[in-house]
């Protein structure tokens, strides 16, 4: 049945937690008062084991709240091997082998196995008895797959988003009138708008046979074009909404209301507040125009053993290519897209635990430079429409399962780095060469198991910066 007409409601809440994705029969929004008012009443002990930054810790953690099966039944997940997680402060990781075997071992101090028990994983709202950090939204613990196995990593505290499978696209941004091309998943459809992101806005859709229905919608407004979309000043009074055909639906002028229009959460409604359409595929800034890579191919000579980062590309799980590079010969080959960049984001581990702002210029080269030289590699729009993924691996494994869209390597300028200037607004502290404001900024080498790490322009500290970085994996999905 078509949508007459759309009303906004005067009501607001907030997002506790959107479980989504390839796998999910139907997504599932659940708001923060509805987590607050979930039964929390089991309760299930985990060993736990963390090794991060050569700080090893092992303990005992008591969670309460229930099985995670119990979300992805709510959302008709079929079969999973991996689910995707988003905390409210930016931290993302991939679970894969979900279906693996895992335990509890009650004697993990003491590197024995003995009265080991197996674990699913758990939604837990408090932990130990304390409320949870970030809580009403859940943190999500994991058994151990043995004595080593360092769990720890997957303990994502403040869930809001799940992504069961892969995510699901929900509307493209596209056109001259921005630095790159976006294209935005579905499972991030409430952290949109920065300003107010987990916000949820209600809608109430009036069908033409009269009936009605509520359904959860977002704003976007101007600084949503100006800072996520980057579509520049001259431009932002030429955004028109396009259906999948590419015909204008709508002008976009000032708010725009998105909503999740069906019952299984699974497409996007547009309204402007006075156009209304069921077919809404994206926003073209000023005019459409064929992205094509323009450098030539020219590839590493470097051979494995002197290797110092390393590019794999695959495809339908297929190895096409490893490319081997060393700081040698990246200077010698590819100093003329040698690039600075400068990033700043938030770090939880300053000021003694409390978090603050850290700066970073980087000296290195952007990774979409690297990618476009090789042969494998597809066009600009392939790489940013969504048919690629990547992953970024270091020598500590950590970050490891972080898979990400490719379009997102223009977005938030992926850089890998061999030197560094490092600042923080309270002054000097660990790791920093210089003061915040420093004109004249002190750059040092990568310090670590590799000479790399890589940046990129996101908020949060994870997963911003990607220490000991040893090379990065590119999935072709076509």
């Amino acid at each position: 049945m078509k949508i007459k007409s759309v009303t906004i409601l005067p009501e607001t809440g907030q997002a506790g937690l959107f479980i989504s994705g390839s796998t999910a029969g139907r997504n599932v929004l659940y708001t923060c008062e509805e987590l607050e008012q979930q039964e929390k009443n089991e309760s299930c002990r985990f060993s736990v084991y963390d090794n991060h930054e050569d700080a090893e810790s092992k303990d005992i953690e008591e969670g309460r709240g229930f099985p995670l099966q119990r979300y992805l039944d709510a959302a008709c997940v079929t079969d999973t091997e991996e689910i995707r997680l988003k905390s409210v402060d930016g931290f993302e990781s991939i679970v894969t082998e979900l279906k693996s075997k895992r335990y509890y071992f009650p004697k993990l101090m003491e590197g024995v196995s003995e009265g080991m028990e197996p674990r699913e994983a758990f939604i837990s709202f408090y932990k130990d008895g304390i409320p949870v950090k970030y809580y009403p939204h859940p943190t999500i613990m994991f058994g151990q797959q043995g004595l080593d196995d360092k769990n720890k990593d997957y303990f994502s505290k403040g869930i809001r988003m799940l992504v069961a499978g892969s995510q699901e696209q929900g509307f493209w941004v596209r056109g001259n009138g921005l630095r790159c091309n976006r294209y935005f998943s579905l499972s991030s459809f409430f952290e949109l708008n920065g300003t107010e992101a987990g916000t949820v806005y209600w809608v109430e859709l009036e069908y033409e046979d009269g009936s009605r229905r509520k359904a959860p919608a977002i704003r976007l407004t101007k600084e949503f074009w100006q800072q996520q979309a980057e579509c520049t000043p001259e431009y932002l009074d030429q955004l028109r909404a396009v259906d999948h055909a590419g015909e204008t639906i709508g002008t976009v002028m000032d708010t725009l209301w998105l909503f999740l229009m069906d019952e299984t959460y699974k497409r996007i409604g547009y309204y402007d507040g006075t156009t209304v359409s069921e077919d809404f595929a994206g926003v073209v800034a000023g005019e459409l125009q064929p992205v094509a890579s323009q450098c030539e191919k020219r590839v590493p000579q470097t051979t494995v053993d002197d290797s110092e980062f390393y590019i794999r590309i695959i495809r339908q799980g297929q190895e096409l290519a490893t490319w081997h590079y060393s700081l040698a010969e990246l200077h010698s080959v590819y100093g003329d897209v040698a690039s600075e960049e400068e990033y700043c984001y938030y770090n939880h581990n300053m000021n003694n635990g409390q978090g603050g702002q850290r700066k970073v210029t980087a000296h290195g080269w952007l990774l979409l430079s690297l990618l476009e030289f090789l042969p494998q590699i597809p066009n600009r729009e392939e790489i940013e429409n969504g048919s690629v993924m990547f992953q970024i691996f270091t020598n500590d494994n950590y970050k490891e399962k972080i898979a990400l869209s490719a379009d997102e390597l223009s977005a938030y300028r992926f850089i890998l780095a061999y030197e560094q200037d490092q600042r923080t607004q309270t002054g000097l502290e660990k790791g920093d060469t210089s003061l915040w404001d420093d004109v004249e900024k002190r750059f040092v080498p990568i310090k670590g198991t590799t000479p790399f790490r890589v940046y990129c322009g996101k908020e949060s500290a994870n997963p911003s910066v990607y220490k000991n970085a040893a090379g990065m994996q590119v999935e072709l999905l076509f």
